[in-house]
């Protein structure tokens, strides 16, 4: 019985601490992150075929993740002087971390979005597009664009 019972608690233990694990690399995306750089990638040995600095304003895009809930802002010149939010999208998002893919569901089309997560630290985010099917190179094997997003 005792060792039933020591089984049982090792058992919470160790999916308390996968829980626990699971949500700290989930809240890794949470906050806001800045579009800083477009890259594209090589599909075959992931070399960095391009890489500009985001610094125009239309170029500009900005993600709140809160809990389950994103908010996407794209911004324009206002010829003044000024970068303003021209758009703003919302929704909800689910992170597979298993998968490395982020599921964007937005209020205003209701149609999803797939991005795959590249990498993830605490200061930068690094989100592929999979709809992105441009072979750069020219090697036969579509690239990866890949947006660098800084908190």
């Amino acid at each position: 019985m005792k060792k039933i019972i020591l089984i049982a608690l090792a058992s919470f233990f160790v999916i308390s601490c996968r829980k626990d694990d699971d949500e700290k690399r989930e809240a890794l995306i949470l906050g806001t992150w800045n579009l800083n750089k477009i890259q594209i990638i090589s599909g075959k040995d992931n070399s960095v075929l391009f890489s500009e600095a985001v610094t125009d304003c239309p170029d500009k895009r900005t993600y709140l993740f809160s809990e389950n809930q994103y908010t996407l802002d794209i911004f324009k010149d206002n010829f003044i002087g000024s970068c303003v939010v021209d758009e703003t999208e919302k929704g909800e998002y689910t992170y597979d971390e298993n998968q490395k893919k982020i599921t964007f569901k937005s209020t205003l089309t209701n149609n999803a979005y797939v991005v795959i997560v590249n990498s993830a630290t605490n200061n930068e985010l690094q989100l592929i597009d999979s709809s992105f099917g441009y072979d750069g190179n020219s090697d036969g094997i579509p690239d990866k664009y890949v947006m660098v997003f800084n908190k």
